[in-house]
């Protein structure tokens, strides 16, 4: 209950909850009570105002949270696909570095042919390999076209390498390059020596190779049996025209098993060691003469022994 005094220009509230609770009282000012009048109803708009905001911002959390999880979603797809862009170009790069690596260990036999083999057994051949980095994801996919357009080049390269190394393979076929006895030692080298028959000093047209008796014996090169019979002081001998550059002589043997005419491989047995001719043992009197001159059999012997080291 609410009464009103004049004198005091005061408003009295009587609060009861019933017949026999006491009864509180509050006396507010006129201008209080005016002023209670103004903000109870403010303060109830202000109430529901804050829960329509409230409920606002919950359908903007609502909102945000479905943007978060879609942005989340994106973000994963982009992720899988850096890694597949990532994962098929280190895969291209892996095959890029492949050729190069087989095409490198190719021209490493890609030799061009010397005017002598003894300068061939000093040179070498090769290169360095750039591989390739795989760069940041912005510039994967780039990446990635440029390697795939630089395999066409690069298998154009291996192929024209190996057609050379075909070429290459098939000239040395015709130039001694193997040793003509796989077993012994050699016993005397090319060049001047003391003569074992009468200890001066005479010129060695060949090298020497020792072994026992029957030590087979095989074509340095390919090429075309012009003698296989005794020749003087070769005693049983082979000579072998190889091409138009290169003549193999075999001495002192104790067997031939060619005749002239025949076409034999590299590598080919023709005969067996001996002692035949001017001989003071058993070995291989072996000559090679290039042009029509005589020149040094020890780094045709062993020019692959050679490229193996090098």
């Amino acid at each position: 209950m609410v009464k009103r005094n004049k004198k005091t220009k005061t408003w009295t509230v009587i609060l009861s909850s019933g017949p026999q609770s006491p009864v509180k009282q509050f006396r507010l000012s006129k201008v209080l009570f005016y002023s209670s009048l103004v903000m109870i109803p403010l303060f109830i708009l202000a109430i529901v105002g804050l829960m329509n905001i409230i409920y606002d911002l919950s359908d903007e959390k609502k909102a945000l949270h479905t943007e978060l999880v879609k942005k989340v979603q994106d973000y994963e797809e982009v992720t899988q696909e850096y890694k597949t862009l990532q994962a098929e170009a280190v895969e291209v790069q892996q095959t890029i570095e492949e050729f190069k690596a087989f095409e490198q260990r190719l021209s490493e036999l890609d030799l061009e042919m010397p005017t002598d083999l003894e300068d061939a057994i000093d040179e070498g051949s090769g290169g360095m390999l750039y591989p390739y980095e795989i760069e940041d994801a912005s510039d994967i996919s780039a990446r990635l076209i440029e390697l795939r357009e630089e395999l066409p080049g690069l298998i154009s390269e291996f192929e024209q390498t190996v057609e050379r190394i075909l070429t290459y393979e098939e000239e040395l076929r015709t130039i001694p390059t193997i040793m003509p006895a796989t077993e012994g030692r050699i016993s005397s080298e090319f060049g001047n020596r003391k003569d074992p028959f009468t200890w001066r000093s005479t010129f060695h047209s060949g090298i020497d190779i020792a072994a026992p008796l029957d030590t087979p014996i095989f074509a340095a090169a390919d090429g075309t049996v012009t003698l296989a019979d005794w020749n003087g002081g070769y005693g049983k001998a082979i000579i072998i025209k190889h091409d138009d550059t290169y003549e193999t002589l075999y001495g002192h043997l104790n067997r031939i098993d060619v005749d002239v005419g025949d076409v034999v491989q590299k590598g080919q047995q023709i005969g067996g060691m001996g002692t035949t001719g001017r001989s003071t043992g058993v070995h291989l009197h072996y000559e090679i003469r290039k042009d029509g001159e005589l020149i040094d059999p020890y780094p045709y012997m062993t020019f692959h022994e050679q490229k193996s080291e090098d």
